[in-house]
């Protein structure tokens, strides 16, 4: 009986992906998320392509989707486990603590009722290894947030994305104008900023001659945002034609992004 015990326990406790040379990246990339709401759980989402970390709050839904080859040795859970609720100050902590002393981290999935998620910490120069567990919760699909469906875009690199966020950081609405050939971020209290296409200050594309795209936006929380400006090389503003939702693109590494949508 106790052998068939042990036998279940196995089998109800699964690998879904170790990380190694990325664990630093996606320890700043966790944390970033806890501020938008610390004591907020995350739904934490499992896909064919990779995995994603969704926190919403009233305005903005923010996604990191990881995908492999960071995530080594990935498994997609059955559906039963597929949707997950996942308290991100204890997922933090726990990597915080053991992320200097450590070279790899598995994240291990208790599939029996109520399920359990643990890490397990090790260095490849020494057998020992700890396990530490993160409450979850069973969830639902969230829906479609951070789509991108729109062929109209506009992009910019870390400095200028940089210089815009700080410029508009305390600003309850900033008002965004696109055309062909230039950006405008823009306040009521005379502070405006323009980037143009022949400058190369910007990359626009989707946008005919005459068209004119405009939206307003706020970057809050403003610790995110702030943060967000030194882990990213460029971002891709998207306006989506059938929303009124604007949506950023924020590669973090080849196989890592944040996916911003600002809801109106």
């Amino acid at each position: 009986m106790k052998l068939k015990t042990q036998r279940n326990n196995m089998v109800a406790v699964k690998r879904i992906f170790r990380l190694e040379h990325g664990l630093l990246r996606f320890m700043r990339a966790l944390h970033l998320l806890t501020t938008i709401g610390e004591e907020r759980a995350a739904h934490l989402e499992f896909y064919s392509s990779g995995l994603k970390f969704v926190v919403v709050s009233h305005h903005l839904c923010v996604i990191l989707h990881i995908r492999p080859p960071l995530l080594l040795h990935y498994y997609q859970p059955p559906n039963s486990s597929k949707y997950l609720n996942i308290h991100l100050k204890e997922f933090c902590d726990l990597l915080r603590d053991k992320i200097c002393t450590s070279s790899w981290m598995d994240f291990n999935l208790d599939h029996r009722q109520p399920p359990l998620a643990t890490l397990t910490f090790g260095h490849d120069d020494c057998g020992e290894d700890f396990t530490g567990s993160i409450r979850v919760s069973n969830s639902k699909d969230e829906g479609d947030f951070g789509d991108i469906t729109s062929t109209k875009f506009v992009s910019i690199d870390s400095k200028q994305f940089k210089r815009i966020v700080m410029e508009f950081i305390n600003i309850d609405k900033v008002d965004v104008v696109l055309t062909n050939s230039q950006l405008t971020f823009s306040c009521e209290f005379n502070k405006e900023i323009t980037l143009n296409v022949e400058d190369k200050e910007c990359i626009i594309g989707g946008v005919n001659s005459e068209e004119r795209v405009e939206y307003s936006i706020k970057f809050r929380p403003t610790k995110f945002f702030s943060d967000l400006t030194s882990m990213i090389e460029r971002v891709w503003f998207y306006h989506n034609t059938t929303k009124t939702n604007i949506v950023i693109s924020a590669p973090i590494a080849f196989e890592a992004l944040f996916i911003i949508t600002f809801m109106n």
